[in-house]
C-alpha cells in the first residue's frame, strides 16, 4: 500500500485560532446528530475555535440560531450542510458494472462563502426535498450545475463519491501501488475515469480550489485504510486536503447516548449497536487530537482556518417580505386600505345606529372617524398596509363563504381599522380597547393577526391564500418534536431491552406536568431514584435519557402559521415537503423565518366556532329560522344567572373545575365580567389575592380604593384592581402625560423588569407627574403599584375577543341547551372521555339521550324534539363515517328498515362491513330488529352473505333470488326464512354485553351492570351519586362501577388518585390521598366506595373523599353468611313440577361449576306455593360470574338476597367459611 509523506513535517499542535471544525452535525440532523447548538457554541469556545460550521444531513434547519447565538459570543457561522446527490453518470454507471443495487447515494458537504452562496444553498436543499427521488432529500445533478457559485465544497465521508471511488481503485490494486495511469480498457481506467469525470464536475460547479478532499478519522478501520490513498488520489488531481471530524456529538463521554440514539433512529437494541460501533470517535476533536489523527498532512489543518476565513455570510434582519396585494386600480396599499376602511366604516355605522339608537349622533360618529384617520395614518407609516389587505381580504373571503371567523384575538382587537375592515367583529370603542396595544409608533414590530377559523374549513381558507398567491410563495411552518421526558424513557429502555414493564413502570411515575423534564420529574417522585438505587440497569436508563432528553426527534407543522412571501418562497428560507402534504414547509421555525423577513399569518382552528356554528344550524331547522348570533343581547340576566350557578360544561373558556370554582365566586352580571373572568384566571392574580380583592369590591364585601380619585374612570370596571395592561398605560398617560405610545413602550418594560430600564422609566414617570401637580412620593407608590400589577396584567383586548365567544355559548346554551349539547358532542365524536362528560351534563339538565339506533339516529348528534338528543353513530368507537353512509342513505330514500332481512335487502352489506355490523349490534343500534345482541352477532356473517347473493342476483338481471332452485338460494331462502322468525323476546343486555356497549359509546345508554347487583346495594350501599348533596359531612357507603382512575402528585407532593364512581343516578369524582394498595380495583370494576362527602367549592357539586374502594366480589367474600336463591319456572307459577326439571338440572350444573364456601338456600315457586328444594350441601362462590349466570338460566324469574354476618363477628365468620 502507498505511505504518502506529508509536504511539512509538524509535530507542533495548532493553537484553537488556527483550527475550525466545518464537518458538524447537530440535533438537526434529526436521531443522528447529538449537539444543542448551545454546547456546541461552548465546545469551541472552550477549544481556542474562532469559527464553526453546522453541516446537518440535507437540512439546514439550525442555521439561522446558529447565526445568532454564534454572533453573541463572537464566534463565526458558517452555514452549510451535507447533502445527499446521485454523483455523476460516470459514477453511476461504474457502480451499474460493479453491480452496486440499490445504486448508491452520495454525500457532499457544501459550505456557503456569501449571501448569494447561502441563497444557492438554500436552492439546492429545497431541490432535495422538491425534486428528490425516494425518502432522502437526493438533490438533483441538474439543480447542483445551477447552484455551485458562492460555495465551496468538502468531499465528505466514506459515503462521498470521491471516497467511493478512491476505495474502488484501491480494491482493484490490492496491497500494490495505485494504478493512478492505468493501462486503456481496464477496470482501473474506468475508475480513474469516473475520478477524473468527477473532479471535473466539482471544480466547474463550485470554481477551482473550491473543491476540498475531506481527511475523516472517526477511527473506523476502513477510513483508517482509506486515508493515505484519499491524499494520493487528491494530489494526483491537484486538490486540496481538508481535515475534519464529522462530529455528531460534543464530548467523547457521550459516546454512549449517541449510540443509544442511533439505536432509536434504526430500531436496534444496545448488543446490535455496540458491535457495529465499537471504538469510535464521533466527537468534536480536540487540538491534539486534530494533531495526532492529520498533524502527517499539515495543510489540510491549515485549510479549516483558510476555509473559514473564506466563508462570510452576513444577515440582513429587520426588512419584510409581503406579497403585493392586487386591487385591480391603480393605487398604492395605503391608498387601497384607507379607501377600504372609509367605506367599510360606514357601513358599521348603519348596524352601529341599529344596535345603539339616537345615542349614535354625529358627535359620535365624528369621533370614530377621527380614530380611524389616527390609525390609517399609523399603518400608513409603519409600511404595514399591504398586510392589513391581506388578512382583510381571505377573512372577507371565508365570511362571504359562510365559514364561521371568531370576533378576534390578541391585541388586534383593539383596532378600528381592524373592526372596520371586518378583521374583527368587537367595536373597540365601547371597551376602551388601545390600538397602541397593537401597534405602537414608538416601537416599529410587525402587527400579528391570530384569526380564529371553524376547524372543520379553516383548509378551505389556506387553499384560497396558496391560490390567490401562488403555491411556490406560500407555506407553512415547521416545528420540532422534542424528547421530552416520558418519550425518551420509552425510547431509551427499548434501546437498552429493559424490557416493557420496566420501562412503563418509570415512565409512568413520571408526573403528568406539562413540559416537565427528568430533573424536574427525579424532585417531584423520589420513587423514580429510589428504582435506580435498587436496578443498575434503571440507573442507566435515567442516565442515558438525561443525556438525550429535548433533543430534536423529528419535524412537525406549527398548528396555525403560514408564511407568504413576495416571490418564490426559496428566496428567502430552505423548504421541505412531506408525502402526504402538496404544500411546502419551511425548514425555520417561527421565530427564524420571522427573523429573515417573513411575515406570519395566524390561520387557527378553533373548535368553539365550529361548535357555535353546527348549534346555530340547528336552532335554524326548528327553532328560530332567522337565529343571528351577530344580535344576540349582551345584557341577557338568564345567561348570567346560568354561569353564575356553575352550569359551565362545554363553555369557552369557562369549563374547567377552577374556571367554575371562579366563576361561581364572582358571579359575572355584566359583560365585563366575562371580560375580566378571561384576564382573572391565569397563576398570577390568582396567587396575588387580587382575584380575591376583585371579587370581594365586586359583591360590597370590601369598599373600593382607588391610588387616586383621577383613576377612578380608569379602574371603576375592574373595582380599584389594576388587571388590564391597558390600565397601566391609560393611568400612565393620566398622571405622567405619557403618550400612548411611550406608555406602550413602559408596559413593555415592566413585563421584561429590566433593571435599568424600569429605573429610567420610573424617573420619566415621576417628574411626569409632579409636572402635573401630583405628590412625588405618592407618584413614586403608584409606579410600583403599577410595577407590580404589571407582572399579572392581561392583554384586555384579547379577554374582550374570548370574552365575547365566552358569552355566545353560554347564551346559546342557556337558551337552546339541548342544540348546543348536540353541537358540542358532534364536535368532539372521536373524544370518547369528553362525550361522557357531555352526557352527565344532558343528564343534569335533564336532556333526554336516545341510544344509536339505525332506524333513526343520524351519523352526528341530533335534536330530534325538544330537550332530546339523539346519539350520533359515528361517534361508535371503531365505526367509521363512510361505512355508516350506505346505511344512512338507503334509509333517508326508502324509510326506516322492517326488520334485519330488510336492511339486508335494501343495502349492500358487504360496503358496510361485517365488523361494522358487528359493533352496531353490540352498541344496541341494531335493536329495533328485536333480536338480542348475541343472537344478531352469531347471525350476522350469514346475514351479509345472504345481503351479497340477493344484491348479485339483481345485479345479473335475475327475476328474484328465490326464484333460482340452487343450493346458495336455499341457503339463503332458509336465512331469510330464520331473520323473520328470530324469537322476538329481546330483553334487557347482560353485563357483559353492557359492558360492551360501554367500550363502544363511552356509557350506559339501555342499562346499567348495576341493576344486576341490587342486593349488592342493599347490602353494602344503598346511598347513590344523587344522594350526595343530601350528605354532607356523612361518612357514606355506596355501590358503584369504576370508570376510571388517574393518579399523580399533588403541588405539594402527596399522592392523589383521582377516581371516577359511575352509578344507575349519575357520577361523581371523588380523590383518594397516599399509596394506593397493592389490591386496588381495576377500571371498570364494581365496587364499595367507603369515605366523607364535603360541600362543593362555593356551592358547586359535593366532593367525594375516598377511605377505602372495594371490589364487590371482595365484599361478599368478607359479609355475606349465607344467600337465598329464589326461582320461578317459566310458564308462570302454575307451572308444573315437571316442566322445570331441565331447568334445575342446567341450576344444579351451574352451581357444580361455582364451587365456593357460602351456603344457599334453594327456593321454587310453583302452584302458588314455595318449596325449600334440599340439594345436599350447596356452597358456592358468590362471585360476578356466578350471579350474571343465574339471569341466563331458563326460569322466568331470579331472585337472591343475602344473609349478613353481624358487626363483629369475625369469629362466627372464620367458623362458617370453615
Amino acid at each position: 500500500m502507498d505511505t504518502v509523506q506529508p509536504l511539512i513535517a509538524s509535530d507542533s499542535t495548532p493553537t484553537g485560532q488556527d483550527l475550525v471544525h466545518l464537518h458538524v452535525h447537530t440535533e438537526y440532523s434529526l436521531l443522528d446528530g447529538a449537539i444543542r447548538i448551545g454546547d456546541l457554541l461552548k465546545r469551541v469556545q472552550a477549544l481556542g475555535h474562532t469559527a464553526v460550521a453546522i453541516t446537518d444531513h440535507g437540512a439546514l434547519y439550525g442555521a439561522i440560531e446558529l447565526y445568532l447565538k454564534a454572533k453573541d459570543k463572537g464566534i463565526k457561522a458558517i452555514i452549510g450542510s451535507e447533502i445527499f446527490h446521485q454523483g455523476t453518470q460516470a459514477s453511476q454507471e461504474l457502480a451499474t458494472t460493479l453491480g452496486k443495487s440499490p445504486l448508491p447515494t452520495f454525500h457532499l458537504v457544501l459550505l456557503a462563502t456569501s449571501l448569494d452562496g447561502y441563497k444557492n444553498l438554500i436552492k439546492a436543499v429545497s431541490d432535495g426535498y422538491l425534486q428528490g427521488l425516494g425518502d432522502v432529500p437526493v438533490v438533483p445533478e441538474a439543480a447542483l450545475d445551477q447552484c455551485g457559485a458562492g460555495l465551496i465544497a468538502l468531499s465528505s465521508c466514506l459515503r462521498g463519491e470521491f471516497a467511493f471511488l478512491t476505495a474502488e481503485l484501491r480494491h482493484l490494486a490490492g496491497s500494490e501501488a495505485l494504478p493512478l495511469d492505468p493501462l486503456a480498457d481496464t477496470p482501473a481506467a474506468a475508475v480513474m475515469e469516473a475520478l477524473k469525470v468527477h473532479v471535473d464536475t466539482m471544480q466547474r460547479r463550485f470554481g477551482a480550489g473550491n473543491y476540498y478532499v475531506e481527511l475523516i478519522d472517526n477511527n473506523i478501520p476502513e477510513q483508517k485504510r482509506l486515508l493515505p490513498d484519499l491524499v494520493t488520489v487528491a494530489r494526483h488531481f491537484g486538490l486540496p486536503l481538508v481535515a475534519s471530524a464529522d462530529a455528531h456529538y460534543a464530548q467523547k463521554e457521550m459516546a454512549e447516548s449517541h449510540a443509544v440514539l442511533m439505536g432509536i433512529k434504526h430500531s436496534l437494541t444496545m448488543s446490535k449497536i455496540r458491535g457495529r460501533r465499537k471504538g469510535t470517535q464521533f466527537h468534536l476533536f480536540d487540538n491534539d487530537e486534530m494533531q495526532q489523527k492529520y498533524g502527517a498532512w499539515p495543510e489540510a489543518l491549515a485549510n479549516t482556518k483558510k476555509i473559514a476565513d473564506a466563508c462570510n455570510v452576513k444577515f440582513e434582519f429587520g426588512k419584510y417580505y409581503l406579497p403585493k396585494f392586487d386591487t385591480g386600480r391603480p393605487e398604492t396599499p395605503e391608498e387601497a386600505m384607507c379607501r377600504f376602511a372609509r367605506s367599510m366604516l360606514e357601513d358599521r355605522f348603519v348596524a352601529l345606529r341599529k344596535l345603539y339608537g339616537s345615542s349614535f349622533d354625529a358627535a359620535r360618529e365624528d369621533f370614530y372617524k377621527k380614530r380611524l384617520e389616527y390609525e390609517l395614518e399609523v399603518i400608513c407609516n409603519m409600511g404595514f398596509a399591504s398586510y392589513f389587505l391581506i388578512v382583510q381580504d381571505f377573512i372577507n373571503w371565508s365570511k362571504r363563504q359562510g365559514i364561521p371567523v371568531g370576533p378576534g384575538r390578541g391585541s388586534g382587537a383593539g383596532s378600528l381599522v381592524a373592526y372596520s375592515l371586518r378583521i374583527t367583529d368587537l367595536d373597540p370603542i365601547p371597551y376602551n380597547l388601545l390600538f397602541e396595544r397593537f401597534l405602537n409608533p414608538d416601537r416599529v414590530s410587525m402587527p400579528d393577526f391570530d384569526v380564529d377559523f371553524c376547524q372543520d374549513r379553516r383548509d378551505e381558507v389556506i387553499q384560497y391564500v396558496t391560490e390567490k398567491y401562488g403555491a411556490e410563495t406560500v407555506a407553512q411552518i415547521t416545528t420540532f418534536g422534542k424528547m421530552n421526558a416520558k418519550a425518551v424513557v420509552r425510547d431509551v429502555g427499548r434501546v437498552l431491552e429493559l424490557g416493557y414493564g420496566r420501562v412503563d413502570k418509570i415512565a409512568k411515575l413520571i408526573p403528568e406536568d406539562l413540559g416537565i423534564t427528568l430533573e424536574d420529574a427525579l424532585k417531584k417522585e423520589p420513587r423514580i431514584l429510589e428504582e435506580a438505587a435498587r436496578d443498575d440497569a434503571v440507573a442507566d436508563l435515567i442516565r442515558l435519557a438525561r443525556q438525550l432528553e429535548g433533543l430534536a426527534r423529528h419535524t412537525s407543522v406549527h398548528a396555525a402559521g403560514i408564511v407568504i412571501s413576495d416571490g418564490p418562497m426559496t428566496n428567502f428560507v430552505p423548504v421541505y415537503k412531506v408525502a402526504d402534504s402538496p404544500g411546502l414547509i419551511t425548514q425555520f421555525e417561527m421565530k427564524m423565518a420571522e427573523k429573515v423577513g417573513l411575515v406570519k399569518f395566524d390561520f387557527l382552528g378553533l373548535k368553539t366556532l365550529t361548535v357555535i356554528q353546527k348549534a346555530i344550524d340547528i336552532i335554524r331547522v326548528d327553532r328560530c329560522p332567522d337565529f343571528d348570533i351577530e344580535l344576540i343581547p349582551l345584557d341577557d340576566k338568564k345567561v348570567y344567572q346560568f354561569v353564575s350557578a356553575g352550569h359551565t360544561v362545554g363553555i369557552f373558556q369557562l369549563e374547567s373545575s377552577g374556571m367554575r370554582n371562579l366563576v361561581v365566586k364572582l358571579k359575572p352580571s355584566v359583560f365585563e365580567d366575562m371580560i375580566a373572568l378571561v384576564a382573572l384566571f391565569r397563576p398570577g392574580p390568582l396567587g396575588s389575592g387580587m382575584v380575591d380583592d376583585f371579587i370581594e369590591c365586586k359583591h360590597g364585601r370590601k369598599p373600593i380604593m382607588y391610588p387616586l380619585p383621577q383613576l377612578e374612570p380608569i379602574l371603576k370596571e375592574t373595582y380599584g384592581v389594576i388587571l388590564y395592561q391597558e390600565q397601566v398605560m391609560k393611568v400612565a398617560g393620566e398622571l405622567a402625560s405619557y403618550s400612548l405610545g411611550e406608555a406602550d413602550l413602559l408596559r413593555r418594560a415592566m413585563g421584561k423588569k429590566i433593571a435599568a430600564e424600569m429605573e429610567k422609566q420610573k424617573t420619566r414617570f415621576v417628574t411626569g407627574a409632579i409636572a402635573n401637580k401630583h405628590d412625588e412620593t405618592k407618584a413614586a407608590e403608584i409606579f410600583d403599584l403599577m410595577a407590580e400589577f404589571a407582572n399579572y396584567g392581561f392583554n384586555k383586548s384579547h379577554s374582550a375577543a374570548y370574552g365575547l365567544i365566552a358569552y355566545q355559548t353560554a347564551y346559546i346554551k342557556t337558551h337552546y341547551p339541548a342544540e348546543f349539547m348536540a353541537a358540542i358532542m358532534t364536535c368532539d365524536l372521536d373524544n370518547t372521555a369528553k362525550i361522557v362528560r357531555y352526557v352527565d351534563e344532558c343528564r343534569r339538565m335533564r336532556i333526554k339521550i336516545l341510544p344509536p339506533d339505525v332506524n333513526r339516529s343520524s351519523l352526528t348528534f341530533d335534536v330530534p324534539s325538544a330537550m332530546t338528543i339523539g346519539f350520533g353513530l359515528a361517534a361508535l368507537k371503531g365505526v367509521g363515517a363512510q361505512a355508516l353512509e350506505p346505511l344512512i342513505t338507503e334509509r333517508q330514500r326508502g324509510g326506516t328498515y322492517s326488520s334485519l332481512s330488510d336492511l339486508a335487502r335494501r343495502v349492500q352489506l358487504t360496503k358496510v362491513g361485517k365488523k361494522t355490523l358487528e359493533l352496531l349490534a353490540q352498541a344496541g343500534a341494531l335493536d329495533c330488529f328485536g333480536i338480542s345482541r348475541p343472537k344478531l352477532c352469531e347471525v350476522i356473517p350469514e346475514v351479509v352473505k345472504f345481503s351479497e347473493a340477493h344484491h348479485e342476483a339483481n345485479r345479473v338481471g335475475q327475476r328474484g333470488l328465490f326464484d333460482i332452485d340452487t343450493p346458495e338460494t336455499k341457503a339463503a331462502q332458509d336465512l331469510n326464512w330464520q331473520l323473520t322468525a328470530i324469537d322476538q323476546r329481546i330483553g334487557a343486555p347482560n353485563p357483559i354485553w353492557l359492558k360492551k356497549e360501554k367500550d363502544l359509546l363511552g356509557v350506559y345508554l339501555s342499562g346499567h351492570p348495576l341493576r344486576f347487583h341490587r342486593e349488592d346495594k342493599k347490602a353494602f350501599g344503598r346511598v347513590t351519586t344523587s344522594d350526595l348533596a343530601k350528605a354532607i359531612g356523612k361518612k357514606i357507603a355506596m355501590v358503584a362501577t369504576m370508570a376510571a382512575m388517574n393518579e399523580r402528585l399533588t403541588k405539594t407532593g402527596k399522592r392523589m388518585a383521582s377516581v371516577r364512581l359511575e352509578d344507575e343516578d349519575g357520577a361523581v369524582e371523588a380523590v383518594m390521598f397516599g399509596e394506593l394498595p397493592p389490591e386496588f380495583p381495576e377500571s371498570g370494576a364494581v365496587v364499595v366506595a367507603i369515605g366523607q362527602v364535603n360541600a362543593g367549592f362555593d356551592g358547586g357539586e359535593p366532593r367525594f373523599r375516598l377511605e377505602k374502594l372495594i371490589d364487590i366480589e371482595e365484599m361478599r367474600g368478607e359479609y355475606v353468611k349465607s344467600a337465598t336463591l329464589k326461582l320461578s319456572p317459566e310458564g308462570g307459577l302454575e307451572a308444573k313440577a315437571a316442566s322445570y326439571q331441565p331447568a334445575l338440572t342446567k341450576l344444579k350444573q351451574h352451581f357444580a361449576n361455582h364451587p365456593g364456601d357460602t351456603p344457599l338456600t334453594l327456593i321454587v315457586r310453583y302452584e302458588h306455593t314455595e318449596i325449600v328444594v334440599s340439594i345436599k350441601d350447596i356452597a358456592v362462590d358468590l362471585s360476578d360470574k356466578f350471579l350474571h349466570g343465574l339471569t341466563e338460566l331458563p326460569f322466568a324469574h331470579t331472585d337472591i338476597s343475602f344473609q349478613m354476618f353481624q358487626a363483629g363477628s369475625t369469629q362466627d365468620q372464620q367458623q362458617a367459611k370453615n
